[in-house]
C-alpha cells in the first residue's frame, strides 16, 4: 500500500511538471520545437519518475532545453507577422478605393455598402479554407480582417449614407461582435479576440445619438468587459485579459473628456467598481499567473479610487472607501497563509486606508495621521520584506514630510508644532529600525544623523523664537545659540555613550556651525557682554571636548 501511495504521488508530480512544460511551450509558440528536443524532455520526465529526489535538476534541464532552441526567423516573419501586416494594408486599400470611387462617381452608396459586405464574406470564406488547410496564422489574419470591414461598412451605412437608423446600426454591430466572439472560440485565436473586443468596446462610438444614454452605455460596456474577461481567464488569453481591463477605462475616459456629465461619471464609477471586484474574483479563482494578476489588481485599485473621488460626494465616497478597507482587511487575514494573496491584499488595504485618511481626516490632523500610517507601513515591510510596502511608505512619508517642513511654526500650541514633532519622532524611529534591521548600517547612521540634526535645528530655532518673542533681539540670539550648543553637547554625549563616532562628529560640527553663525551673522548685532559670554562658553566647551578626546585616545593606547 505504501508503495502504491508513493507511485501516486510521483504520478501527480509528473503531471504537474508536464503541465508546466506545456505552458512554457505555449508562451514561446513562435519557436519550432524539434522532435529531438521533445524526446529529451520526455526522457527528463522519465528520469524524474525513476528518481524523485531530483526535481530541481529536472526543472533546470527543461529550462536549458528551451533556451537552447533556435528561433526560425523565416517562419516568424513570413508565416506570422507578414499576413497580419498585409491584411491591414488590404483594409486600408479598400477604404481608399471606396473614397476614390466616391470622388469620381463610379459607385453609388448602395454599391459601396454591398461591396463592403461581399469583401467581408470573401475574407471569411477564404480564411476558413486556410484554417482547414492547416495554415492557421494566415487563416486567422484573414478572418480577423472581416471584423474591421464589417464595422467600417456599418459605420458608413449609418453615419455617412444615412441608410439605417441607430437601432439597426447598433444591432448589426452587436452581431459582428458576436461573429468575432464565435470565431475566436472556434479557431482558438487570441488575435481575432483582440480585434473583437476593440470593436465591441467602441461600438457605441459608431452609433449616432442626439441624447446619449449613459446608463445604457455603462451597462453595455460592463457586460462586454465581463464576457471577454471571464472568457480570457478561462482560456488563459493574457492579452485579451489585459486589453479588456484597459479598454473599459479608456472608453469611459473618452466620454468623460468629450461630454462631461455628473450622472454619467457616477455610472462609469460604478462600472469600474464592478470591474475591480471581478478582477479580484478572477485572481482568487482562476489559474492565471498570480503575480501578474496582483499587479493588474493594484493598478485597477488605484484607477478605481480615482473614479470614486471624481464621481461621488463626501458621504458616498467615504462609505465606499470604508467598504474597501474592511473588505481588503478581511481578505488579508483570510489568505494570510497564501503569500501572494496576503501581500497583494494587504497592499490594497494600506492604499485604501491612505485614501480614506485623505478623504475623512481633517486638514489639521492629516499630516500626523499619514506620518503614523507611513511608519506602520515601514514596520510591515520590516516584518515581511515586501518591497512594495517600502515604496508605498516612502511615497507617503516623503511628500508629507516636505509638506510639514514647508509650513513654519507660528504658535507653540498649534497643529504645526505637533506635525513637526511627529515628523522628528518618526524620523528617529525609522532611523533606529533601519539601523537595527538593514545591512548598510554606517550609511544609515550617517544620513539619518545629518537629516535629523538639520530638522532639529530648524524646529528648536522656531520654538525658541516663539517662546522668547517678548525678549530683546540680543536675548533671542543668545538663546538660539545656547540651544544649538546644548544640542551639540547632547549629540556628543550620546555618541560617547553609544560609541557612535558619527554622533560625536555631528556634535562637533554643530558646535563649529554655531561658532560660524556667531561670527558671520550675530557678531555685528549683539552687545559686547553677550559676545563675550558666548565666546567664553564656546571656548570652554571646546577645551572640555579636546580633553575628553585626549583621555579617550590615551585609554585606547594603554589597552
Amino acid at each position: 500500500m505504501q508503495l502504491d501511495n508513493q507511485n501516486q504521488d510521483l504520478q501527480k508530480k509528473v503531471e504537474k511538471l508536464e503541465e508546466e512544460v506545456r505552458e512554457m511551450k505555449k508562451q514561446i509558440e513562435f519557436l519550432l520545437i524539434t522532435k529531438e528536443t521533445s524526446n529529451e524532455i520526455k526522457q527528463i520526465t522519465q528520469t524524474k519518475v525513476n528518481n524523485p529526489k531530483l526535481p530541481k535538476t529536472v526543472s533546470r534541464q527543461v529550462k536549458v532545453t528551451v533556451e537552447n532552441e533556435k528561433v526560425d526567423y523565416e517562419a516568424l516573419i513570413f508565416q506570422k507577422w507578414l499576413p497580419r501586416f498585409f491584411i491591414f494594408i488590404f483594409i486600408l486599400g479598400v477604404m481608399w478605393g471606396f473614397k476614390a470611387a466616391s470622388d469620381y462617381g463610379v459607385l453609388n452608396k448602395y454599391a459601396k455598402v454591398g461591396i463592403g459586405f461581399v469583401i467581408a464574406i470573401a475574407l471569411f470564406w477564404y480564411g476558413n479554407r486556410q484554417m482547414k488547410a492547416k495554415r492557421s496564422t494566415l487563416g486567422q489574419s484573414l478572418i480577423g480582417g472581416v471584423l474591421p470591414v464589417l464595422f467600417l461598412t456599418t459605420f458608413a451605412m449609418h453615419h455617412l449614407y444615412h441608410m439605417v437608423g441607430s437601432t439597426i446600426a447598433f444591432t448589426l454591430l452587436i452581431i459582428w461582435v458576436c461573429i468575432g466572439f464565435y470565431s475566436m472560440n472556434r479557431y482558438k485565436s487570441e488575435v481575432i479576440g483582440l480585434i473583437s473586443i476593440v470593436g465591441a468596446v467602441f461600438v457605441p462610438f459608431l452609433v449616432k445619438s442626439d441624447s446619449p444614454n449613459y446608463l445604457f452605455f455603462s451597462i453595455y460596456e460592463t457586460v462586454i468587459y465581463l464576457c471577454f474577461m471571464f472568457y480570457a481567464s478561462y482560456k488563459k488569453y493574457k492579452f485579451i485579459y489585459l486589453s479588456s481591463a484597459i479598454l473599459l477605462h479608456l472608453s469611459y475616459l473618452i466620454v468623460a473628456l468629450v461630454n462631461f456629465n455628473t450622472n454619467g461619471i457616477k455610472y462609469f464609477a460604478l462600472s469600474i467598481i464592478v470591474q475591480h471586484i471581478s478582477l479580484l474574483a478572477i485572481l482568487i479563482k482562476s489559474k492565471l499567473a498570480v503575480k501578474k494578476q496582483v499587479i493588474i489588481l493594484h493598478t485597477s485599485f488605484i484607477l478605481t479610487i480615482g473614479w470614486i473621488f471624481s464621481a461621488f460626494e463626501d458621504l458616498t465616497r467615504t462609505m465606499i472607501l470604508i467598504f474597501l478597507c474592511v473588505g481588503y482587511l478581511f481578505l488579508t487575514f483570510y489568505y494570510k497563509k497564501k503569500s501572494d494573496f496576503f501581500f497583494g491584499f494587504s497592499t490594497n488595504f494600506i492604499l485604501a486606508i491612505s485614501f480614506l485618511c485623505l478623504d475623512s481626516v481633517s486638514e489639521n490632523l492629516l499630516c500626523t495621521v499619514l506620518i503614523i500610517q507611513a511608519v506602520s507601513t515601514y514596520l510591515f515591510y520590516l516584518r515581511y520584506r515586501d518591497l512594495l510596502k517600502l515604496i508605498i511608505g516612502a511615497l507617503t512619508f516623503i511628500p508629507v514630510g516636505i509638506s510639514i517642513l514647508s509650513v513654519g511654526i507660528d504658535s507653540f500650541w498649534s497643529f504645526e508644532t505637533m506635525n513637526w514633532f511627529m515628523l522628528i519622532v518618526a524620523l528617529i524611529t525609522i532611523a533606529f529600525l533601519a539601523y537595527k534591521n538593514e545591512d548598510e548600517k554606517q550609511f544609515i547612521l550617517l544620513s539619518s544623523s545629518l537629516l535629523i540634526t538639520i530638522i532639529l535645528l530648524a524646529f528648536i530655532t522656531q520654538i525658541v523664537q516663539i517662546l522668547a518673542v517678548d525678549q530683546s533681539d540680543n536675548m533671542i540670539r543668545l538663546l538660539i545659540n545656547i540651544s544649538w550648543i546644548l544640542l551639540s553637547i547632547l549629540a556628543m554625549i550620546l555618541g560617547n555613550i553609544k560609541k557612535f563616532k558619527v554622533w560625536t562628529y555631528t556634535g562637533i560640527g554643530l558646535l563649529l556651525l554655531t561658532l560660524g553663525k556667531l561670527v558671520l551673522i550675530d557678531l555685528p548685532n549683539i552687545t559686547l557682554m553677550v559676545r563675550a559670554g558666548l565666546f567664553i562658553l564656546l571656548g570652554l566647551i571646546g577645551l572640555v571636548i579636546s580633553r575628553l578626546f585626549f583621555k579617550g585616545s590615551s585609554s585606547q593606547k594603554k589597552l
